[in-house]
This record gives structure tokens, C-alpha cells and sequence, in this order.
């Protein structure tokens, strides 16, 4: 059964790499590819389910074309399963031709020996949206790491909701993937700040593993309960939407404030329509984009800043259709 789930696995990796090749590269053969001006970089993103996911690499694949980078990404066949993104990784590795890595990881421990193999080649390897942190701090496993600040990012969002509860009430937290470090970060950016507001109280910090569905049953759960609620702050938008579906079905549309993270269309729709209260854009396309750039300039010998934040801004209906990812 094993070997059958490796087999998979692989022919998964190859039908990927013919299928996502950069968008400047499309139509070269064999002997093109092999040209010195080629540079073929990896990329190990945790799913293209989710709407983040799917605009980190839109973001990546324009840079591929702009930077003149031969891109493979690659994505596990069950959503951010770690072990699947580690045999992505080392398959890739041990074809020999991989010239820069970029790893978008569901975990942030599960993915260190895997992304420390690849460092200790000299292979450039940059990080996008998710730290990967090793059990020795002063370990250094990685050039750069795009991302948006997650603490700051939480910080902002706790504070919007609290203010626009008026600084009163109960609220629910939902996390993201509980290894993630930018979801800890996240939470815990949202925890402090709304715990500056003496009237509000949290009732529950839950993981919903930024999924809507699961979201949904979570939320659904939370609500009977703690029947009090009047606010909601998710980690992500798609769990923010399962929360507010839940919140609907429950009869109490427009009785609880909900916040969420990434901005994407159906949260600035939500939005639109009164649904969804607050979300933040921190910019998933220029996620992607800076990290295939930081690759791209690493492998021109250019020095590159180790952390690369890109920018933030809390999404309401007063300036919804002013920014887009």
C-alpha cells in the first residue's frame, strides 16, 4: 500500500512539472531548456485548493516570466499534507536539475529536514508566507522569507473588531493549521490585542484548519455553546465565510461582527453584501511575485534582505473596491 501511495506521489510531481511550467518557457524543447540562460526553480506550495494559494501562484508564475525562471510547482495530492511536500522536495532535489527552491509549507516544523537538505546543497531556498523553524533558533536553513508581518497582521484585525464591537462583547477566535507559523502569529497578534480592551472577553480559541466546511461545523458547535456571541475573528477568509454560514443558519445574520484574513473575492463580496465585516489583504500575489524575484536575484549573486515584508490593509465596506489581489 505504501509503495502504491509513493507511485502516486511521483507521477503526481511529473504530471505537475509538464503542467505548470512558467509562462515564458511554454513550447521549449529539450536543448532550450538546457541553455545556460535557463534557471529552473521549484516550487512546493501546500495546496491549490484554497483562494490564497491559488493567487500566491499566479503571483509566482508572472514572476517566473518577468525573471526568465523555469518554474515547476509542485502541490501534494492531500491538501497540506507534509510528508507528501517532503517527497515533492527530495524527489526534486534528486533529479539533479534544480537550480532554486521555494517552499510554501503547511507546517513549520514538519518541512525543517527536508528544506535543510536542500540549504545544505547550496541551492538558494526562500520561504513564502509560512516560517520554517528549527528546533535550534540560530540554525539557518534558508536565504529569505517572504511575508506579510502575521503578529502585526492579527494586532490589526483585533483591534479593527474590537473597535467596530465598540470595545464590548465576546468573541470567538478560529485558528488556521496549528503548526503554521503564521497562523500562531496571527492568533496571537489578534489574542493581545483584543485582550487590551477590558470589555471584551474571549469566549473560545479553536482550530477550524482554514477550511470553510470545517469552519462551519466549528462554528456551528461554538454557537450552541456560547449563545452570546458578538464577535469572530478568523485567521483566514475561507473560515470566516464557514462562519458566517453557520452564524446564518443559526437566525442570527447581522447579530455577530466577523473578521477575517486574505481579502479574496468571495470575502470582498461578502463584504459587498453586508455579510463579512472586516478582512485584511496582505497582498498573496506579491507573495508569490517577491519570492520567485528573491530567488531570481540570488541566483544572479545579488545580496537579498533576509525578511521581505510585504504590506497590509484592513478591508471594509469603505475601501473594498479600492484594492484587489
Amino acid at each position: 500500500m505504501k509503495k502504491t501511495f509513493v507511485i502516486v506521489a511521483l507521477c503526481l510531481a511529473v504530471s505537475l512539472v509538464l503542467s505548470c511550467t512558467g509562462p515564458g518557457q511554454n513550447g521549449r524543447d529539450a536543448s532550450a531548456r538546457a541553455a545556460s540562460d535557463t534557471r529552473n526553480v521549484t516550487f512546493v506550495l501546500k495546496n491549490l485548493v484554497n483562494p490564497f494559494c491559488v493567487t500566491v501562484r499566479e503571483g509566482a508564475m508572472q514572476a517566473a516570466e518577468d525573471f526568465n525562471i523555469n518554474l515547476t510547482v509542485l502541490t501534494p495530492i492531500q491538501t497540506d499534507n507534509s510528508e507528501e511536500m517532503t517527497q515533492l522536495t527530495e524527489t526534486a532535489l534528486a533529479r539533479g536539475d534544480m537550480d532554486g527552491y521555494i517552499i510554501f509549507p503547511a507546517d513549520s516544523v514538519a518541512m525543517v529536514p527536508a528544506v535543510r537538505r536542500v540549504y545544505q546543497t547550496g541551492i538558494p531556498v526562500v520561504l513564502c508566507n509560512t516560517y520554517v523553524r528549527p528546533p535550534d533558533p540560530n540554525e539557518r536553513i534558508y536565504h529569505s522569507f517572504v511575508v506579510a508581518d502575521n503578529w502585526q497582521v492579527g494586532r490589526a484585525m483585533g483591534n479593527a473588531l474590537a473597535a467596530r464591537m465598540g470595545g464590548r462583547g465576546n468573541v470567538i477566535v478560529l485558528e488556521g493549521d496549528p503548526g503554521a507559523q503564521n497562523s500562531i502569529d496571527r492568533c496571537g497578534g489578534a489574542r493581545e490585542a483584543l485582550l487590551e480592551h477590558p470589555g471584551i472577553t474571549i469566549l473560545a480559541s479553536q482550530p477550524a484548519n482554514l477550511n470553510r466546511a470545517i469552519a462551519f461545523q466549528v462554528m456551528q458547535n461554538l454557537l450552541q455553546t456560547f449563545p452570546n456571541v458578538d464577535g469572530v475573528y478568523a485567521m483566514n477568509d475561507e473560515m470566516a465565510l464557514g462562519a458566517v454560514e453557520a452564524i446564518e443558519a443559526a437566525g442570527r445574520a447581522g447579530q455577530v461582527i466577523v473578521a477575517g484574513t486574505d481579502a479574496n473575492r468571495d470575502a470582498r463580496q461578502a463584504i459587498r453584501d453586508g455579510r463579512l465585516h472586516l478582512t485584511n489583504d496582505i497582498l498573496p500575489y506579491q507573495q508569490g511575485y517577491q519570492s520567485v524575484a528573491a530567488v531570481a536575484r540570488l541566483l544572479d549573486g545579488e545580496e537579498v534582505d533576509r525578511r521581505i515584508i510585504v504590506n497590509m490593509l484592513v478591508v471594509d465596506i469603505n475601501n473594498v473596491d479600492e484594492t484587489a489581489n
